[in-house]
């Protein structure tokens, strides 16, 4: 585990190199540049201290700054998660009160060293056990709460960016960070056992500190590799691309109830379904909100209203509805026979296996392979 420690601590140094001198920089690369330091950071006071401790060497700085350092982890990783999915990510003043926690627990242990000294240098008696216990459980308290809270508080920025990405792009299957998401889900994981373990253990002392320590920090370098690997090769959809639509505000308007359809909207709502039929844009893997709108001469914005609130759809299940009735018709024909089924979904529009495969199923409560087979069979 020692070792793992060491690779996590080079690799997380080499990974902030090849950030901080890739050619188009954005705002979620320093970021991200930033919490691979400091994972580095810690990841190395952990291994001076277990090598202090196996010397016989005690360094009592090391453990009152890493600590703290600690409660630092979970806001800027969520600052980070923050960063690519909020496409109007601007820093603000207010994202400082995530300072309060490190800084609450850098006060307390300051205090605590500050208490210890004074009781050395008069002689006073002391209950320094409990005393040590106490700060324990507030201190891990902290960063459990911390850790688990800013993880979760990530996930939901991931789920609501997922939803985001329907009222604007056809396939998502490239840009949906469901790396990142699964991170976020095995960090959950791994926090819960590893916080469990350390307020248990300060019960009942079942195991050493030190295994408890290799073992969480262990976890942490592997996920610090993860994070740093993803994040420089997938960047952020809003960083890389110039999108001139507001998709908050559309998830916002998809909840909102619809007055009823004014005989523009209904002569609209008839264009755009002949338009569907006739021109086919579905079949443009590539075909977005944008695209269509200026197809039909319309606004996004305009567009999507439209879908969301008079087709009940967004913009995401409103094309690949298209695409699987253009697979239906082409299973239909002699010629599809001689292909594949992943070719006759190709020729629909759809440029990923794993999309067609779901979008399918939710629509008509089969599998690709179950319906082809039964068009095949009749």
């Amino acid at each position: 585990m020692i070792g793992l420690l060491v690779i996590g601590i080079f690799q997380a140094a080499l990974l902030v190199l090849l950030l901080l001198t890739k050619r188009n920089k954005s705002t979620p690369d320093y970021i991200l540049a930033g919490y691979l330091s400091l994972s580095a950071l810690l990841i190395f006071f952990t291994w001076l201290e277990i090598w202090s401790r196996n010397n016989d060497l005690q360094i009592l700085w090391l453990t009152n700054l890493r600590t703290p350092l600690i409660l630092l982890i979970g806001p800027i990783l969520w600052l980070y998660v923050k960063s690519i999915t909020d496409q109007h990510f601007r820093f603000k003043p207010k994202y400082l009160l995530t300072l309060i926690p490190f800084l609450l627990v850098l006060g307390l242990l300051t205090v605590r060293d500050f208490l210890q000294t004074h009781q050395v240098v008069t002689g006073t008696p002391t209950a320094e056990p409990l005393f040590n216990q106490i700060f324990f459980f507030i201190i891990t308290g902290l960063i459990a709460l911390s850790n688990l809270g800013y993880t979760l508080w990530g996930l939901l920025l991931i789920r609501r960016y997922k939803r985001a990405l329907k009222t604007f792009f056809s396939s998502t299957e490239k840009i949906n960070l469901q790396w990142l998401e699964f991170i976020h889900i095995v960090a959950l994981i791994a926090y819960t056992s590893i916080s469990g373990l350390y307020i248990i253990n300060g019960v009942f002392e079942f195991m050493s500190y030190q295994v408890l320590q290799q073992a969480g920090y262990g976890i942490a370098a592997l996920l610090v590799l993860v994070i740093g690997f993803f994040g420089i090769r997938k960047g952020s959809i809003f960083t890389s691309s110039n999108i001139d639509f507001d998709m908050e505000r559309a998830i916002d308007d998809e909840d909102e109830v619809p007055p009823k359809l004014t005989g523009e909207e209904e002569i609209f709502v008839h264009r755009l379904l002949e338009f569907m039929k006739s021109e086919k844009p579905h079949l443009d893997p590539n075909i977005n909100l944008a695209l269509l709108s200026s197809k039909l001469k319309v606004s996004p914005e305009y567009l999507s209203d439209i879908i969301n609130s008079r087709l009940n759809k967004n913009f995401y299940d409103f094309i690949n509805h298209y695409r699987i009735e253009e697979f239906k018709q082409i299973c239909k024909a002699p010629e599809s026979k001689k292909l594949t089924i992943i070719s006759l979904a190709y020729d629909s529009g759809f440029n990923s296996k794993a999309t067609f495969n779901r979008v399918f199923k939710k629509e008509m409560n089969c599998t690709p392979s179950e319906y082809y087979n039964s068009v095949s069979a009749s």
